[in-house]
């Protein structure tokens, strides 16, 4: 049958009543990655916060914004640029700290989708966000953009089934238009890296998107289609009000697709009283029922310098001292030929995974500090 919910409150206020119960987010953090390293795709439909950003308009300090994340371990360094309206920001790989604009701006914290991989990793707690909305709410704080990330791989939601509808009008929206792109090799060795379908105009405070994830990081013999849920301003902040009144983060998603998106049949010149196409009310019915998880934990060279600076730094500096220019230098390149024939796959994984991170060219798995 057709899921029918009822339209999301996009005010702070719930329309439909409280959940008898919060859900508790399953945790699959700590595994060690033992696959080939390519990107890592979910092992099971998912919905993941891959964006969330906020403002602080009452605090100009960026060590004090920084407070607002909840979490140590995040090794921040000033950077050249600033952004968003602001002269200057601090960044930890993708969660950066702008500050230094005008007048009454304060600071904003913007976590991109590997951005949020990293806050899950550096938390440690299954239910991190919850605990950092809940934080935000108490300090004032303004959200301007939380995203949504469905993932399927049970070939519940088909990208071909999605624009085959939409050419056809088969459609109940608030949108007027969609746009598709294709992205198209021009090598004969090279596949494309898929296409995209865009639903919301471009100044939309929501915006909905679908597109192959498995073709845009070239990963063959499998089935792994996002819709992802752009929302801004107000809207981000119903999401995160709907989060802490102990929604599912699944129903939460079905409440946004009834009230903006369906794909329908049309059986009846009223296209309100169309019924759900049945695959698409399907594909509904499995994401109500998701709770917000985090992504498998992998290591990335990066962080792992980072520990290794924090970790053991006043170590190499007194063997520097103890042993002087030449010395420490000798003693650094024995540790580095016995280290190389060391190396294990574990390691060459890890390099390859991070070629693939600083090319722009990862998005799957949880980014682990060490």
């Amino acid at each position: 049958m057709p899921v029918r919910r009822g339209p999301l409150a996009w005010g702070l206020s719930v329309a439909s009543g409280r959940p008898s119960e919060k859900k508790t987010p399953s945790n699959n953090m700590g595994s060690e990655n033992t696959t080939p390293v390519v990107p890592l795709a979910p092992t099971e439909n998912r919905v993941l916060i891959d964006w969330l950003s906020w403002t602080l308009t009452d605090v100009s300090e960026p060590y004090e914004a920084m407070g607002s994340l909840g979490v140590r371990g995040l090794a921040f360094s000033a950077s050249p640029y600033g952004g968003m309206g602001y002269r200057q920001s601090l960044r930890s790989g993708n969660i950066v700290i702008y500050f230094d604009g005008a007048e009454n701006m304060g600071c904003h914290i913007s976590m991109t989708g590997q951005g949020c991989r990293q806050y899950e990793a550096a938390s440690g707690y299954d239910d991190c966000w919850r605990i950092l909305l809940e934080r935000l709410a108490n300090i004032g704080a303004h959200i301007t953009r939380l995203d949504l990330a469905i993932d399927n791989i049970d070939h519940g939601l088909d990208l071909d089934l999605v624009e085959d509808a939409i050419r056809s009008h088969e459609v109940r929206s608030r949108f007027r238009r969609s746009q598709l792109v294709e992205n198209l090799s021009l090598s004969p060795d090279q596949l494309g890296q898929g296409r995209t379908l865009y639903v919301g105009a471009k100044g939309s405070r929501l915006k909905i998107r679908f597109y192959d994830k498995a073709a845009q990081l070239e990963l063959s013999d499998i089935h792994w289609v996002r819709c992802e849920l752009q929302c801004m301003a107000e809207r981000a902040q119903a999401v995160a009000s709907h989060i802490l009144d102990g929604y599912s983060i699944g129903d939460i998603a079905v409440r946004v697709l009834n009230q903006y998106f369906v794909l329908i049949d049309l059986d009846d010149i009223n296209k309100s009283r169309c019924p759900h196409k049945f695959w698409w009310a399907a594909w509904l019915q499995s994401t109500e029922k998701l709770r917000l998880t985090t992504a498998k934990a992998v290591k990335v060279i990066e962080m792992t310098m980072e520990f290794v600076k924090s970790q053991y730094a006043p170590t190499l500096a007194m063997f520097r001292q103890y042993l002087g220019v030449a010395g420490f230098y000798d003693f650094l390149g024995e540790c580095l030929t016995t280290g190389k024939d060391r190396m294990t796959s574990k390691h060459r994984r890890l390099i390859d995974l991070s070629n693939l991170i600083k090319n722009n060219q990862y998005e799957g798995g949880l980014l682990c500090p060490f």
